[in-house]
């Protein structure tokens, strides 16, 4: 007797993979798009997107002026053009206040 199992394996794989794939969108849109809040550098007044998902992880979306106005992030890539710049001190310290302002919030986790 014939039977269709390899291809309802290969359906079953692909609807798989396509549920993965909605995930990976829904989950992406969480972290880079919902929840964030605009945070202004004090010293030098670049604005970010800033989101708590923690008390230790903060997640940054930079815009591509921020990242050419920011004079820290400027300094190093004109010390080595090939440096990868994971942030600012000084944006840092101005979501760190942000969070004690309660302009951004940390969610209790």
């Amino acid at each position: 007797m014939a039977t269709d199992a390899p291809a309802r394996r290969w359906a079953s794989e692909d609807g798989d993979r396509a549920q993965r794939r909605r995930e990976t969108v829904a989950d992406m849109r969480l972290y880079v798009e919902i929840g964030l809040t605009p945070v202004t550098c004090s010293e030098c007044g670049v604005e970010a997107m800033v989101k708590k998902n923690s008390e230790k992880h903060t997640s940054v979306q930079w815009t591509p002026d921020g990242v050419t106005a920011c004079p820290e992030i400027q300094a190093a890539r004109a010390a080595d053009p090939n440096a990868l710049v994971l942030g600012c001190a000084k944006l840092r310290a101005s979501i760190e206040d942000a969070v004690r302002s309660g302009q951004v919030v940390v969610p209790d986790v």
